[in-house]
C-alpha cells in the first residue's frame, strides 16, 4: 500500500513540477519576447493626430489608441526619417513620448515661417521638408516656441523629434518641456533623442478594432540622407 501510495505521491510532484516548468517558460517567452521583440503601447493624447489617437473624427485627449511596438528593428538599424517611435526624453526615464523622427544624426533643422527645413551633406543649402503625413489644420503650422531655438544641430547618435499635430505637441521643438513654461531655456541638449533611448517603432495598431491597420514609412521628395 506505502508502494503504491509513493507513486500517486510521484505522479502529483511530477505533474506539478511539469505544470511550473510549464507555466515558467511561457511567462519567461512573454517576458523576452515584450522585452526584445514586441511590445503593447497605449498611446496619450493628440499629440500625434491625425495619424494616431484621431477617434471618431476627434483627436482624442486622454488614452485612446493602443499599438504594437517593433523592439528589435533598432537593433540591428538605424532609426530613419519618418519612423514613429516611442521613447523616454533625455531628462527623465519614466515618462514616455511617441514621436515622429524628423531630424538624423550630423544635420541641422530649422523651424522657419511654418516649415521645417533640414540641411544636410546632400542639401547644404537647405531644403524644405515636405511631409505629407500633416493634416491640412497643421500644414505649415510649425512654430518654434518663446525661450527656445528656431535653429537645432543634432548631434551624432541622437534624433530630432516632433509630433505630426504641430499646434499641440510637446517634442523637441521645447526640449519635451511645456513650451509655456519654460521650454528649452539653457537646456539644448534636451531637445535631442539618443537612439539608445528609443523603446521601439511604432508598428500595428490593435485597438480599438476598427482602427486596427499597419503604420506605413513615408517618402520624403528630394531629400535624402
Amino acid at each position: 500500500m506505502n508502494f503504491l501510495k509513493n507513486i500517486k505521491s510521484n505522479k502529483k510532484l511530477v505533474w506539478a513540477i511539469d505544470i511550473s516548468l510549464n507555466i515558467a517558460i511561457v511567462l519567461g517567452t512573454v517576458f523576452l519576447i515584450k522585452t526584445f521583440l514586441v511590445a503593447p503601447f497605449d498611446i496619450y493624447g493628440p499629440s500625434m493626430c491625425n495619424n494616431l489617437n484621431f477617434l471618431d473624427g476627434e483627436c482624442e485627449k486622454e488614452y485612446g489608441e493602443k499599438l504594437f511596438l517593433n523592439k528589435a528593428l533598432y537593433y540591428i538599424a538605424d532609426p530613419a526619417r519618418g519612423d514613429i517611435v516611442v521613447f523616454t526624453p533625455r531628462f527623465s526615464d519614466e515618462k514616455y513620448y511617441i514621436k515622429r523622427v524628423i531630424g538624423l544624426p550630423g544635420e541641422t533643422v530649422e523651424i522657419l515661417n511654418g516649415e521645417v527645413y533640414v540641411t544636410n551633406h546632400e542639401n547644404l543649402g537647405g531644403i524644405k521638408l515636405e511631409e505629407p503625413y500633416l493634416s491640412d489644420a497643421n500644414k505649415g503650422q510649425t512654430r518654434s516656441f518663446t525661450n527656445s531655438p528656431s535653429v537645432f544641430k543634432v548631434p551624432e547618435g541622437e534624433y530630432f523629434m516632433l509630433g505630426d499635430n504641430r499646434r499641440a505637441s510637446t517634442d523637441s521643438r521645447s526640449c519635451f518641456h511645456n513650451p509655456f513654461e519654460g521650454g528649452c531655456k539653457d537646456k539644448t541638449n534636451n531637445a535631442f533623442v539618443p537612439k539608445s533611448n528609443m523603446e521601439g517603432k511604432s508598428w500595428l495598431v490593435f485597438w480599438p478594432i476598427g482602427s486596427i491597420r499597419t503604420l506605413d514609412d513615408p517618402e520624403y521628395e528630394e531629400l535624402e540622407n
